[in-house]
């Protein structure tokens, strides 16, 4: 898939759920907020099953070394599943929240200050491996 069609395929997608969720707090619909976030988990879907194939080609092939074709170690493949897993359990914990269970929003923020503190390690970690500290 190019890249001008992931950007669209991934516009559409926010711009779809931006949509459902302006209609929801506006109380034009009575949806469950389950079905508000219905494309986000398509898209995490497609993000999943994207990774699981190239973690599976990426063991089927014989590259040189631990990096494949995209410059991806398979260390980073399993962090950006392990992401997926953690936005999933978010969006399932404030889903929860939203629709009236009583779940401390301490509780249903721990998947995303863990995804927030992953990501700024993981890019200070590339900015040193780049050279942009030297």
């Amino acid at each position: 898939m190019a890249a001008v069609q992931k950007a669209i395929f991934s516009s559409g997608i926010l711009l779809i759920t931006a949509i459902l969720f302006a209609l929801r707090v506006d109380n034009t619909v009575d949806w469950n907020w389950f079905l508000i976030f219905i494309p986000l988990w398509l898209f995490d879907a497609v993000m999943i099953t994207y990774l699981i194939v190239n973690i599976i080609i990426h063991f089927r092939t014989a590259f040189c070394g631990n990096v494949d074709r995209n410059d991806m170690t398979k260390n980073r493949k399993y962090g950006l599943l392990v992401f997926c897993v953690l936005k999933i359990t978010f969006q399932i914990l404030l889903c929860l929240r939203l629709e009236d269970f009583y779940i401390s929003l301490y509780y249903v923020l721990i998947p995303l200050w863990i995804i927030l503190v992953a990501g700024l390690i993981d890019n200070f970690f590339v900015l040193k491996a780049s050279g942009a500290y030297r």
